[in-house]
């Protein structure tokens, strides 16, 4: 359902970027009562781009100081309802810098704080959707949507041997707060 785009500027290795993701996953999965399945994470390494290149990050209206493709951000394409309020989103936003900066590390000097420095994180309304077959509910329908589509998401997992299907079923069998949203 949510979209994360991490465009960092600052190199991460395979295992930073999967102690991110995995964050990222937990957090507004466990914030919205959304499975795994539908937290969709990539990264854009953006400093694999030429310096040279045409794309310059201005700050201020100066371009950005170390890095001419901008500092490290986020963004995340999220269902958005009057539930969901600026409130929730700003925590949700906190916990997922602090999981940048528990997967990086502490840094070693100036240049390096500089370099992993988080700059922003933001959130911006999806209108509709379609993932894996099907239509994406309305943020605060999950109950129903689930309930609706769990025969669909039964025979992809089992009939179709579609093992994220799988996993999907069993992390609702084994977390509280969806095995009640099925029952609702």
């Amino acid at each position: 359902m949510p979209f994360y785009e991490v465009q960092h500027t600052h190199p991460l290795s395979t295992s930073q970027k999967h102690s991110i993701a995995r964050s990222i996953t937990q957090l507004h999965s466990s914030t919205f009562l959304t499975p795994s399945l539908f937290v969709n994470v990539v990264f854009h390494n953006l400093s694999t781009q030429s310096p040279n290149s045409d794309t310059t990050y201005f700050l201020a209206g100066e371009p950005a100081s170390h890095h001419p493709n901008g500092p490290n951000r986020i963004l995340g394409m999220v269902r958005t309802s009057s539930s969901r309020t600026k409130a929730v989103f700003d925590d949700l936003a906190a916990r997922i810098e602090k999981a940048w900066y528990d997967a990086l590390g502490a840094p070693t000097d100036s240049a390096d704080k500089a370099s992993k420095k988080m700059h922003f994180i933001t959130f911006y309304p999806m209108i509709a959707a379609r993932e894996n077959g099907v239509t994406i509910p309305d943020a605060g329908n999950e109950s129903s949507w689930l309930k609706d589509n769990m025969p669909y998401f039964k025979s992809q997992a089992y009939d179709h041997g579609d093992q994220d299907f799988r996993k999907m079923i069993e992390e609702i069998d084994q977390r509280e707060d969806l095995k009640e949203l099925v029952k609702q």
